[in-house]
This record gives structure tokens, C-alpha cells and sequence, in this order.
């Protein structure tokens, strides 16, 4: 998994960093193989604004948001791409589970 960090008007610190980094990879357990994780950091004027896109095996994740504090419009992003991501691997497990009743023959299963 490769995180990539970017900071437009404003200089990505080491907390940050750990602080993203640490999140993303409780993330880890419920999403197929994580091939690029890109956080975007922006400041205008008191507006902080932070957007993380990921890109996965089973398809691509996007969260942005935009408060006054950066660890909040962070944890804010974070928190949306989980939440998008349970959605997701429930519908795969949903889906799983009904097509492998459809595989089953009749007689099979009695």
C-alpha cells in the first residue's frame, strides 16, 4: 500500500501523517487489497479542508471535507470512507451469499 501525501498552502507535519497513516490501516481488515491511498491537505484563508481518495482491488473510495480545524476535516474524511466502506463489503458478502444459493442444485441440498 503506498499513502501519498499531498499539502496545497499548507506543510503536511509528522502527526498528520501518523495520525492518517494509523486510521488507514484499521481500514485494512474490511477492504480488499489497498493499492494507493492519496490524502490531499488544503488551507484557504480559515477553511481546512482534507480529501482522501483510495483506490482498492473491488473499487475506488472518495471522502472531502472542510471545517476549521485540519484533524477534524481529516477525521471527518476518514470516518465517511469507512463508512462507505462497510457499505461496500456488506453488499459483497450479500452478494456472495445469495449467488452461492443460486449455485446449490435442489437435490444437493436436501
Amino acid at each position: 500500500m503506498k499513502v501519498i501525501f499531498t499539502g496545497r498552502h499548507v506543510e503536511v507535519s509528522d502527526a498528520l501523517r501518523d495520525f492518517a497513516e494509523e486510521r488507514i490501516e484499521k481500514m485494512t481488515s474490511y477492504l480488499d487489497d489497498l493499492i494507493d491511498v492519496h490524502v490531499t491537505l488544503s488551507v484557504e484563508k480559515h477553511r481546512h479542508a482534507a480529501e482522501v481518495s483510495i483506490k482498492t482491488r473491488g473499487g475506488d473510495f472518495l471522502a472531502s471535507t472542510e471545517t476549521d480545524d485540519m484533524y477534524a476535516s481529516l477525521s471527518q474524511a476518514l470516518d465517511k470512507l469507512e463508512t462507505q466502506a462497510h457499505k461496500h463489503a456488506g453488499k459483497r458478502q450479500a452478494t456472495f451469499k445469495n449467488g452461492a444459493r443460486e449455485l446449490v442444485p435442489a437435490e444437493a441440498a436436501e
